[in-house]
């Protein structure tokens, strides 16, 4: 390139920076922490489960006495050998304190996540953080891509993000295989507590109303979630 175009091609360079750097907005901040949030929570899940198979040789009534994952790790005590339990070696008591440790450590980062995940939602989508709740909000969001697409998009595809795979199956195969009824939302508080076969109609009024959620975020509008939790908290309980 001659002298002449130097300037040129500096000022294209810082252009293009600017335009990289604001490419990177909180929806991307949010779908890698969401992400990430599933990786150490699996993680933990499976660590914890071969941690408590390790323990249960030393004390078994304890192992099956609690059964939460976080409390048990809180409340594992090698010092405490069960009527049934072996004694432990010192490197057995080394190697089962390191993963204890390592399980702590895992769930501490959890923590972590989930609080950076829910700063981060209140100010950017706070109807879809009251109504769905921050971890099924960010949940949503990394698996439609953004805010404008999830505000976009039908209320019925909103019900089934998470649920690509069941789809999938059934669209190969509706003979062998239903439809699915919904995805993410399947954890959501709400539908938990019904009926399995009231769920699925559940399901579609969250859905619905979380799509307004999305949009009332979008366009900056009012904050409506708490009007929309207890219409459907009163109409759910109808059922």
């Amino acid at each position: 390139m001659t002298h002449e175009y130097a300037p040129l091609r500096t000022q294209l360079i810082a252009e293009t920076k600017e335009q990289i750097a604001a490419a990177v907005d909180t929806d991307q901040f949010l779908l890698q922490a969401s992400t990430s949030l599933d990786q150490v929570e699996k993680t933990a899940h499976r660590l914890i489960k071969k941690t408590r198979e390790w323990y249960a040789l030393h004390n078994p009534e304890h192992e099956k006495a609690v059964k939460d994952h976080d409390s048990f790790i809180a409340a594992a005590d090698l010092a405490e050998k069960g009527v049934m339990g072996a004694e432990l070696a010192h490197d057995d008591k080394e190697a089962i304190e390191g993963m204890i440790v390592t399980c702590t450590k895992l769930l501490e980062e959890k923590e972590r996540l989930l609080a950076y995940i829910e700063e981060k939602l209140t100010g950017y989508a706070p109807n879809l953080t009251i109504l769905a709740g921050s971890r099924i909000a960010a949940q949503l969001l990394a698996q439609a891509g953004s805010l404008q697409r999830l505000a976009t998009m039908p209320s019925s595809t909103l019900q089934l993000l998470g649920a690509e795979t069941a789809l999938f199956r059934h669209l190969r195969d509706r003979r062998r295989h239903r439809s699915p009824k919904y995805g993410i939302l399947f954890n959501h508080a709400l539908i938990q507590k019904l009926p399995a076969g009231q769920r699925g109609k559940a399901a579609r009024g969250l859905a619905d109303k979380l799509s307004m959620c999305a949009k009332l975020d979008l366009f900056k509008g009012e904050k409506k979630a708490a009007e929309y939790k207890k219409v459907l908290e009163e109409k759910f309980t109808t059922w």
